[in-house]
């Protein structure tokens, strides 16, 4: 299999460099007035949200009114900053310029312009040197050095082990991504929900990328997951910050649930785990508001009644600030990126508003932060509503969230195109799947009966059994328990303290928050309601995995008194982290690869891309390479192709100069044969065209053998225009000149040549 690593690099580095434009240089230079002096925790999250916001928010606006185009997109971005730009100016702009070239016109009629424009360059450069020289982010840097060393080591070692297998297997991940990377090529179409209403937060991101840098969309497809999960990374490393107390516990933090990552849908473009930044953010900000002494609003004049009833008092700048806003837009995204952070979200708020019962219901804290939350959600639900009115339908997805819910089976397209597939065929032709039978047994539901000491003893026990067989193992299962175990004494001590208060409720924020995730993952052992799919649930419990065990060591920190050795403790801490954890057996591995495609379709693809001129050739392959050549030539289904061969339907003839036929000599993967090489008895059994995607799925060993035997005929009748133009041991592309005017009829009996072996079949069948 061919690994093409230097390609692969560079478009990696590619689509991380125009992730980071995206979210942080184009948002810190418009906004850079406004964050001037601000902390590095607040720059990151107000670039990274306001940035999200907007482009969602403008996409959708566009999509609703029918004006959704890249020319259209790219203006109104360029109208909002240019208008944040001048709103934050000295409105004098225009009159600068005015002088400048009254000046560059005076200075050409008496002629001396070079002069004059190298003064103004000189005077460029030494301006804008002095403003970078004078910045503050030095002297932090200068400060700060170890803390910014260690962090950018995490996130160069996090983009490494995600994307190490893409760099050998340079495909899709989980088959529903083609859906997703459908879904953004409809956008550039200008359709907003093509195939339903669907979060599309990941997707309008992914579309920005693609409007301004125009790189491949499949190459973005495959790194954003990478992207996504180191600014989750880093929120995570913020929020550690809000909670603990030495100076590198917080990296300690991201080290162990860097190394301790299991889960390889962080290493994919999936929307759910692209927008668990923000689930972190609402956490973020809650947790800062609630660690301010805010004052309650008293007006000597109010009765207590209407004191009790007085909500406006806290609905203003007092209150709702610029972080409180950024929890408003960080509400709306977690809607926008998908229902399941959206519910995550809430769980993660109820964990808080437990832990800091003693204080959230107070009207101070509890007004503004329902408010944010409120039109957080508005912000993102009335787009839906909007587009429900126009009369589009929910994506299907939401029915298999509402069958997850009611503990029931999910029958989508793939139950129906199994039986169809058994029906057509008879079911002697193939060995019926056992996915195909009933096997939903029904849990014991004895266990409402049992006492409280056997719920409580069950509970334990099938949380237990979740996270040991979904995260870690057993023994960092088990001392991940006594760590939230102590964390939780540890909370509860602290909170009797007026000085640690607010950190003991971080404690038990956390300890309850991941509780509940373990409780939704283990629900169908205890025997609940569903209401997220158990393998969902351990990826929102997963980005805390450093923080849980790093709160008894943290605890320790607080009661000790800390000084510059303490200091030093903590970095050795963190430097201990990974050494212990592999010691341990507790590093991770890599993921599990889902391989889709060859990498020889992506290279051979790649290379006729540049050598052909657009739209001059088709590429006769399977679904996978649809979108990636979409927009630069024609594409037609193998599987069509075969179907056409075979003489089930209409003769079709290619419409361009040159046809390419990808074919796998090895097939990748038959859900009956496995993996398998092309051959004859593939090749005689019956094809059914179902006209559609899992066509490849089920009857790939059929289709590429039938294709392989096809082409090789074919060659043998016309060997001058129907040319091998790439092979090697698992892949082969056929390249087809041809006259369009006369173009070749391609229905020929490509079996002839085995009309022995075919009529011993029959009988062999009939007897």
């Amino acid at each position: 299999m061919i690994v093409d690593t230097g390609a692969y690099i560079l478009s990696l580095i590619l689509v991380l460099l125009a992730c980071v434009i995206r979210d942080f240089l184009i948002p810190i230079f418009i906004w850079r007035k406004h964050l001037k002096g601000r902390s590095f925790g607040y720059c990151f999250w107000f670039a990274i949200i306001f940035q999200a916001s907007m482009q969602i928010n403008l996409v959708l606006f566009l999509g609703i009114f029918n004006i959704l185009n890249s020319f259209t997109y790219i203006t109104f971005n360029i109208l909002i900053y240019l208008l944040i730009l001048w709103n934050y100016s000295d409105k004098k702009f225009f009159q600068r310029l005015r002088n400048f070239f009254t000046g560059l016109w005076i200075a050409f009629k008496e002629e001396r312009l070079i002069g004059y424009l190298k003064r103004h360059l000189i005077f460029l450069y030494k301006s804008i040197y002095r403003k970078i020289y004078y910045w503050s982010i030095w002297r932090k840097v200068k400060n700060n050095w170890i803390e910014i060393l260690l962090l950018l080591g995490i996130i160069i070692y996090n983009i490494w082990f995600l994307t190490h297998n893409l760099m050998i297997y340079h495909c899709y991940q989980y088959s529903d991504i083609p859906v997703h990377h459908s879904w953004i090529w409809e956008l550039e179409q200008g359709n907003l929900y093509s195939d339903g209403i669907y979060p599309f937060g990941m997707h309008i991101m992914i579309y920005f990328v693609r409007v301004f840098f125009g790189l491949n969309l499949r190459e973005i497809m495959l790194y954003t997951g990478a992207y996504y999960f180191v600014i989750l990374i880093i929120g995570v490393y913020l929020l550690a910050k809000e909670i603990f107390v030495g100076k590198y516990n917080s990296l300690a933090a991201v080290i162990i649930t860097s190394l301790m990552l299991n889960q390889g849908r962080y290493g994919a473009a999936l929307p759910q785990e692209a927008g668990m930044y923000a689930v972190v953010a609402i956490g973020y900000f809650m947790i800062r508001y609630l660690h301010r002494d805010k004052k309650n609003n008293i007006i000597e004049t109010d009765s207590r009644l209407r004191n009790f009833v007085r909500i406006n008092s806290y609905i203003n700048k007092k209150y709702i600030d610029s972080e409180m806003l950024l929890l408003m837009l960080s509400v709306s995204l977690v809607i926008s990126y998908h229902y399941y952070t959206a519910l995550s979200a809430v769980f993660a708020v109820i964990a808080i508003g437990l832990a800091y019962i003693p204080k959230i219901f107070k009207k101070q804290y509890f007004i503004p932060l329902l408010f944010c939350g409120l039109f957080g959600a508005l912000i993102a639900l009335i787009p839906t509503g909007i587009c429900l009115a126009k009369g589009i339908s929910f994506q299907e997805s939401i029915d298999w969230a509402k069958t997850v819910i009611a503990g029931e089976s999910w029958h989508g397209r793939e139950a129906d195109y199994q039986e169809k597939l058994v029906m057509a065929l008879g079911a002697d032709e193939y060995l019926i799947n056992a996915s195909l039978k009933d096997d939903s047994e029904k849990l014991d539901s004895c266990i409402m009966e049992n006492s409280a000491a056997e719920l409580i003893k069950s509970y334990i026990k099938a949380v237990y059994n979740f996270t040991s067989r979904s995260m870690f193992g057993k023994k960092p299962t088990k001392l991940y328990f006594i760590c939230m175990i102590t964390g939780f004494i540890s909370g509860i001590i602290m909170v009797l303290s007026k000085k640690n208060r607010v950190y003991g409720y971080d404690y038990i924020a956390l300890i309850i928050m991941v509780l509940i995730f373990f409780t939704l993952g283990a629900s169908k052992e205890l025997g609940i309601v569903e209401l997220i799919a158990a393998n969902r649930a351990s990826t929102f419990a997963e980005p805390f995995t450093g923080l849980i065990y790093l709160l008894p060591i943290d605890f320790i920190f607080r009661v000790l008194p800390y000084n510059f050795s303490m200091g030093k403790l903590s970095l050795l801490i963190c430097c201990a982290c990974p050494t212990i954890i592999i010691n341990a057996g507790c590093y991770h591995e890599f993921f599990d690869f889902n391989q889709t495609y060859y990498n020889e379709a992506e290279y051979v693809l790649r290379n006729i891309k540049k050598s052909y001129k657009k739209y001059s050739y088709t590429i006769v392959s399977p679904t996978d390479e649809y979108y990636d050549v979409i927009d630069h030539g024609r594409h037609t289904e193998l599987s069509q192709f075969v179907n056409m061969i075979n003489k089930n339907e209409d003769k079709f003839f290619f419409t361009t100069d040159y046809v390419f036929f990808f074919i796998e000599k090895l097939v990748l993967q038959d859900y009956y044969y496995g993996r398998v090489k092309v051959d004859l008895k593939y090749a005689l059994k019956d094809f059914i065209y179902m006209e559609d995607v899992q066509d490849y799925y089920y009857q790939r060993a059929v289709i590429e053998s039938k294709a392989y035997f096809w082409a090789k005929k074919f060659h043998e009748m016309y060997p001058k225009n129907f040319k091998v133009y790439f092979e090697n041991d698992i892949y082969i592309v056929y390249l087809m000149e041809q006259n369009t005017y006369f173009p070749y009829d391609l229905q020929i009996d490509y079996l002839e040549d085995y009309k022995d072996t075919i009529e011993s079949k029959v009988n062999e069948k009939c007897n």
